[in-house]
């Protein structure tokens, strides 16, 4: 019975991802990216594919415009069928955007359809080694496959991009709880804990309260652990982030190792 009440408190939430994933928009000169940084020998250069693409026809650009968006909002939504649907139609009018593939993945991942989302993860990385949106689907991506030093790797890389940005610290510590299970799955335990040793209840983050989950598990206390969800639920529930933390812990299969809870599929 408490393995199945751990396995309804985790997923009695909206299975919509977004939270994390900064916005792009069709035209932007690249896929968004935490902490830009300025070069301004740079700085007049535009893409190939941003010219390509504002160079169709007005209405092939029209309709390019309004099924990302479209794709967007269905992804956003939760809907990830239509999502994909209008992505394809972007595909079938102009096939060179680097946002359309880091949404294709986003919704491949959300939907832990791993191997399918990989080709879309290589394809951003290829032109974009640094880009954020990717660096974010590839620490989930190596999260949900159980490469938990891969994932460690990615969530360092995006930490040490947004350091010194204040308005990063939601991500930030999203980024730290991936990296609490990745730790906690390695058998790290004490090096997790380390980790937010300076969260507490207090912090203004469902990152105490999902971290706490965490490590109740590994003292195989199930009941503490539907309480920190509960309080998290409960204080962090307009927070847009709260779905990434049900997200990553439903991605370890922490539930499995340490609770024998049932795994959780699509």
């Amino acid at each position: 019975m408490k393995n199945t009440a751990l396995f309804l408190a985790l997923t009695a939430v909206s299975l919509s991802w977004a939270a994390d994933l900064p916005t792009v928009d069709v035209f932007d000169d690249e896929p968004k990216k935490p902490a830009p940084k300025v070069d301004t020998e740079d700085e007049d250069y535009i893409p190939d594919w941003v010219s390509e693409l504002s160079n169709l026809p007005p209405e092939a650009r029209q309709r390019y415009i309004n099924h990302f968006a479209a794709a967007k909002w269905a992804y956003s939504k939760g809907s990830f069928a239509m999502c994909e649907n209008s992505l394809a139609v972007c595909e079938s009018i102009y096939d060179k955007n680097p946002n359309v593939w880091n949404l294709r993945a986003s919704a491949l991942l959300s939907q832990q359809c791993f191997e399918a989302a990989e080709p879309w993860l290589k394809k951003v990385r290829a032109l974009y080694p640094d880009d954020s949106v990717c660096n974010l689907n590839y620490s989930l991506y190596y999260l949900g496959t159980a490469q938990f030093e891969k994932c460690l790797e990615e969530a360092e890389i995006l930490l040490s991009e947004i350091e010194y940005k204040q308005d990063m610290e939601p991500l930030r510590h999203s980024l730290t709880f991936r990296k609490v299970l990745c730790l906690v799955m390695l058998d790290r335990v004490e090096e997790a804990r380390a980790l937010v040793k300076d969260i507490s209840a207090l912090t203004f983050t469902p990152l105490y309260y999902y971290s706490q989950t965490v490590f109740a598990l590994t003292e195989k206390d199930n009941t503490r652990a539907i309480q920190e969800m509960k309080a998290a639920d409960k204080i962090y529930s307009t927070d847009p982030y709260l779905a990434t933390y049900k997200q990553a812990l439903i991605f370890s299969k922490i539930m499995e190792k340490l609770s024998n809870a049932p795994s959780y599929t699509k």
